[in-house]
């Protein structure tokens, strides 16, 4: 069983958590930003969803967050590497323009990883020579030089000459090609694009009752979306003109794929992923979404997948 919504807003709320903040060259890692991601979740504006692997995820085009496959409640390991994909989703709401390398972005989630761990537990650290060990031996070496373990280095910046040497044994780690730095240039942007849905904060006596919420109820199964209601939400017509009802229908139908069961998601991923004569369902999907927005949707089954 994967942790939960609620797991991700505790992160959130975690006063060590929020404590943190320091550049990294120009990412500004800070508590005051982590509560804006977690007011976001709040609001429906980034999605969180229990994933099937051991780490957790955040996909920027589509602003959902997979949890790792860890049963709940999450430990301060756990909340460590949830807090690092939330970094990923701070740069993804604060940088819309997508100017944040993909290296500097992936150094910052790490440091701030291991700055929450240092925090937690002050005598936290890994050695080895292998190109993992090295690496966290460096990051926790890293925070420690530069003071991020207590208060005292909030704020500090820590210019890109001084990550030089962790960007070039992250692009050199051994991953699964899909995640792998090293096939991408150091000047590689494209790991945010702003948030697809933008409602408003919730209050905060609501936002409570939705934290409280996704924590007793993350075990619930949505109902599959069915064809013949995919097919009326399909249908609907909307003016040229009407960007919010377009944005409306959108944004519904990512979160039905999203929570649907893997079984339906592995069967609209077949009948979407090509336009199919004779099957109503898939040449409304074709018809009438834009690309941009089926090219979301497809996305969201796949990560279901």
């Amino acid at each position: 069983m994967p942790l939960t919504e609620g797991d991700v807003l505790d992160t959130l709320s975690d006063p060590v958590a929020l404590g943190i903040e320091f550049y990294a060259d120009k990412i500004h890692v800070k508590g005051e930003y982590l509560t804006t991601v977690r007011d976001h979740i709040r609001a429906g504006n980034i999605l969180v969803k229990g994933g099937t692997q051991d780490l957790a995820f955040y996909d920027p085009i589509t602003d959902i967050l997979l949890t790792q496959k860890k049963s709940p409640p999450a430990n301060d390991g756990d909340r460590a590497l949830l807090l690092h994909e939330c970094v990923h989703a701070m740069i993804d709401v604060y940088d819309p323009d997508g100017t944040v390398t993909r290296h500097m972005g992936e150094l910052a989630a790490y440091l701030t990883q291991t700055t929450y761990s240092v925090r937690k537990v002050p005598s936290a650290n890994r050695t080895g020579t292998l190109p993992w060990d090295k690496f966290w031996g460096d990051l926790f070496a890293t925070v420690r030089t530069n003071k991020l373990d207590t208060a005292a280095g909030n704020g500090v910046k820590i210019p890109s000459a001084t990550l030089e040497n962790l960007r070039l044994q992250l692009v050199a780690l051994p991953m699964p090609p899909e995640v792998s730095y090293g096939k991408f240039a150091k000047e590689a942007t494209g790991v945010s694009d702003g948030l697809v849905r933008m409602n408003i904060f919730l209050s905060t006596d609501e936002a409570e009752q939705v934290s409280m919420r996704s924590s007793s109820v993350s075990y619930e199964t949505y109902p599959d979306p069915s064809d013949d209601y995919l097919i009326r939400t399909l249908m609907e017509k909307y003016a040229n003109t009407d960007v919010r009802g377009y944005g409306s229908r959108l944004r519904m139908l990512r979160r039905d794929f999203l929570y649907c069961s893997l079984h339906r998601a592995l069967e609209l991923r077949r009948r979407f992923s090509v336009r199919k004569p004779k099957d109503q369902l898939s040449e409304l999907f074709h018809d009438r979404l834009s690309h941009g927005g089926r090219a979301i949707l497809l996305r969201v089954l796949a990560l279901r997948s």
